[in-house]
């Protein structure tokens, strides 16, 4: 059983991945450099029209954010 002060810990912890997240998509959108935190390889962007999964990830797929497109 979790009690309250674990819960509140991991909403802070997913609220502050959220907003992490939803900034390097916002920058990698504006074609900005935005480095892969564990590899250090630029993070690309992927489409529905290119090959794969749409979203954002390094070459070797440490981060890897997928995307909905509508």
């Amino acid at each position: 059983m979790i009690d309250i002060k674990q819960f509140a810990h991991l909403q802070k912890r997913t609220k502050d991945s959220f907003f992490h997240q939803k900034k390097i998509i916002k920058q990698v959108m504006a074609g900005q450099t935005v480095l892969c935190s564990k590899c250090h390889q630029p993070l690309s962007l992927y489409t529905p029209e290119t090959k794969g999964e749409p979203g954002i990830r390094c070459q070797k797929k440490c981060t890897d954010l997928q995307l909905d497109f509508i």
